[in-house]
């Protein structure tokens, strides 16, 4: 289903389209290949919301070919660094190139393997955890992000209205059923004030006041 009506989608793509060639190319590369990306739009949210709590350490579970990533790193600023985790080493490798093309490289740093446990083998507080991996995992973030972020911090999570698949008493495949748990765990929570956003495949903002 349709989470937005589609000409206010056009309306809002076109507002938030890039102006960064890299970016118009990596929408291409998304669209020729099939390939599920965040798109301008919560691409900008993305670089927005690290602006204004000035994140200057960030961590993304699930970076794919670093369409997200490149948002987070304009975001952070030079001062900054993103941690890309992604499992496929192809993958990751041409994010890091598309990275370095636009200026970026320094910013990022690249993780190959499972985001769960990259995130706790790291350690440290971060500004804000993006969260995109499968969404069967999605509960499995909840504890994980807690622990990883600094008290005010933000947990993002993608894909929340899951195509309107969540409203469906019917749709109880694993990938559903790990975003509505991740759902309820937010906003049942004491220590995350949530907010679900429906823009373009619905997005919470958590802030983390534990």
């Amino acid at each position: 289903m349709d989470i937005v009506d589609p000409a206010v989608d056009r309306y809002l793509r076109d507002l938030a389209s890039p102006r960064d060639p890299i970016l118009r190319e990596m929408e291409l590369v998304a669209a020729e290949r099939d390939f599920p990306i965040v798109g301008p739009i919560v691409g900008r949210l993305l670089q927005l919301l690290c602006r204004a709590i000035r994140a200057r350490r960030v961590i993304e579970l699930g970076s794919g070919f670093g369409y997200s990533a490149y948002w987070l790193a304009r975001g952070v600023g030079p001062a900054g660094r993103v941690v890309l985790t992604e499992r496929s080493p192809e993958e990751g490798a041409e994010a890091l190139e598309y990275l370095r093309r636009g200026g970026l490289a320094e910013r990022v740093q690249l993780e190959i393997g499972d985001a769960l446990e990259v995130i706790e083998r790291i350690g440290g507080e971060f500004d804000l955890v993006f969260n995109d991996i499968d969404k069967a995992d999605y509960p499995l973030v909840f504890d994980r992000a807690a622990a990883a972020l600094r008290p005010g911090g933000l947990l993002v999570s993608d894909n929340m209205l899951w195509f309107g698949a969540v409203l469906d008493p019917e749709d109880n495949d694993a990938e559903t059923r790990g975003i509505r748990e991740l759902t309820r765990l937010l906003h049942e929570s004491d220590e995350f004030d949530t907010v679900l956003l429906p823009i373009r495949d619905g997005v919470t903002v958590s802030t983390y006041r534990a």
